[in-house]
C-alpha cells in the first residue's frame, strides 16, 4: 500500500518524512501571497506529467528522488500519481499561503470529483516542524474525505482571489467557510496586507516600522524568521526582505541606514555584502514615524506596484482596507494593464538556491 501525503512547505513535509508518516511526502512549493500569479496554463503544465526536456518547473522537483524510486521516478503527472497511490492526503496548515495551495488544488480537482473522492484533508492547526520529534507521533490531525462542498468552496475562493480586485475575495466573509475551516483566517490575513486607509502600506510592512520603534535596529532582526517578533504569517524570509528594502529604498523612505541591497540570492552569496547588509543600523525617517503615528500615507509620496492575488495595486488603483475594503476612485481607476505587460512573467522560483542562502544567512 503507497500513502501519499501532499504538505504545502517544505519544512512540513520534512517533519512528515522523519515521522514516517508516508511513504511519499511531495512539498508544493509556490508561493501565492507574493507577486503575480501565474497563469492556469502555467499551473496546468506544472501538475502536468513531466516532459523530457523540463528539467525545472514540475511539481515534483523537491520531492525526494529516493523515495520515489518505488513509484519510476518523479515524472508523473498529478492526477497520475494520486490515482496510482492508494492513500492520499492533504496536510495544510493555517498560514495563508497555505490556504491558498489548498484552494488551487482543490480547483483543480473539481473537474477530476471522481480522483477527489479518494484525497482525505488534514487541517493542521500548528506547524509540524515545530513540534518536538518524541510528541509527533502521539498527535492527532483531524481529517475528512474530500467532498463536493470542498471542491466548490475551493473554486470560488480560487477564482476571488484571482480576481482583479479583491472584491470578491472579502465577499468571502459572508459566505459559509466552515468546510475549510481555516480559510476565514486567510481571508482576514490576505486583507489586512492590502495597504491601510490611513497609512498606504499593509500590516506587514507596518509590523516593521512597528519593531524599529521598539528598538530592533538590524535587518535579520526584523524578518519573519523571528517568528515570536515578526507577528505575521503572511510573508516568508525573502518576501519580508522584499517589503524591507521597499520602505528603506523608496523615493521617500520609510526607513534609513539600510547599508547593502537588493536582498537577493546574489546577495546572500557574498559573504561581504552579506555582513554589510547584516552591520546595517536602521531607523525610522520622520516620514516613517509620521506613517507609524497614522500622520502620514506611504503611497501620497511614493511610486505602488505590486501584486495582491489577481489584482494589480497601483497609485491610481489603490484598494484599501480598514475593516471593511475601500475601493480607488472609479475616474483613475482604468489604467490596469495586463499582468505580461508590466511585470515579469511568472517562472518557477529556484527554491534550492534560495534555501542555501537562508540557511547561511541565519546561521
Amino acid at each position: 500500500m503507497t500513502r501519499l501525503i501532499l504538505a504545502a512547505d517544505d519544512p512540513t513535509a520534512g517533519a512528515l518524512r522523519r515521522g514516517g508518516f508516508a511513504d511519499l511526502v511531495v512539498p508544493i512549493l509556490h508561493r501565492f501571497v507574493w507577486g503575480p500569479l501565474p497563469s492556469d496554463a502555467g499551473l496546468s503544465a506544472y501538475l502536468a506529467q513531466r516532459t523530457g526536456l523540463q528539467t525545472r518547473g514540475h511539481w515534483l522537483d523537491f520531492a525526494s528522488r529516493r523515495d520515489f524510486m518505488v513509484v519510476g521516478g518523479r515524472s508523473h503527472g498529478f492526477l497520475e500519481l494520486v490515482d496510482r497511490c492508494d492513500s492520499v492526503e492533504l496536510w495544510m496548515g493555517t498560514r495563508p499561503n497555505d490556504q491558498l495551495v489548498l484552494i488551487w488544488l482543490l480547483d483543480y480537482l473539481r473537474s477530476h470529483a471522481e480522483i477527489a473522492t479518494k484525497i482525505i484533508l488534514r487541517h493542521v492547526d500548528v506547524p509540524l516542524f515545530e513540534v518536538p520529534a518524541g510528541h509527533f507521533a502521539g498527535r492527532t490531525i483531524a481529517g475528512v474525505a474530500l467532498a463536493r462542498e470542498h471542491l466548490d468552496l475551493g473554486h470560488l475562493a480560487w477564482q476571488a482571489f484571482r480576481a482583479p480586485t479583491p472584491q470578491a475575495w472579502f465577499d468571502l466573509l459572508k459566505q459559509d467557510l466552515s468546510p475549510l475551516p481555516q480559510l476565514r483566517r486567510c481571508v482576514q490575513e490576505m486583507l489586512d496586507e492590502l495597504p491601510g486607509a490611513a497609512t498606504g502600506i499593509g500590516a506587514s510592512e507596518l509590523r516593521l516600522l512597528e519593531l524599529l520603534s521598539a528598538g530592533y535596529q538590524h535587518p535579520f532582526d526584523l524578518l519573519p524568521h523571528h517568528r515570536e517578533r515578526f507577528q505575521r504569517r503572511v510573508y516568508d524570509y525573502w518576501e519580508g526582505g522584499s517589503l524591507l528594502d521597499g520602505l528603506a529604498l523608496a523615493p521617500l523612505p520609510a526607513i534609513s541606514g539600510l547599508a547593502e541591497w537588493p536582498f537577493s540570492v546574489e546577495m546572500h552569496d557574498s559573504r561581504e555584502r552579506r555582513e554589510r547588509y547584516k552591520a546595517s543600523t536602521l531607523l525610522l525617517t520622520p516620514f516613517g514615524r509620521a506613517i507609524l503615528a497614522g500622520e502620514e500615507d506611504f503611497s501620497s509620496q511614493n511610486p505602488i506596484q505590486r501584486w495582491w492575488g489577481g489584482t494589480r495595486l497601483a497609485n491610481a488603483n489603490l484598494w484599501r482596507w480598514h475593516a471593511v475594503l475601500i475601493a480607488p476612485d472609479l475616474d483613475t481607476a482604468h489604467d490596469i494593464e495586463c499582468r505580461e505587460e508590466c511585470c515579469e512573467p511568472w517562472r518557477p522560483i529556484d527554491w534550492s538556491m534560495r534555501e542555501a542562502a537562508y540557511s547561511a544567512a541565519c546561521a
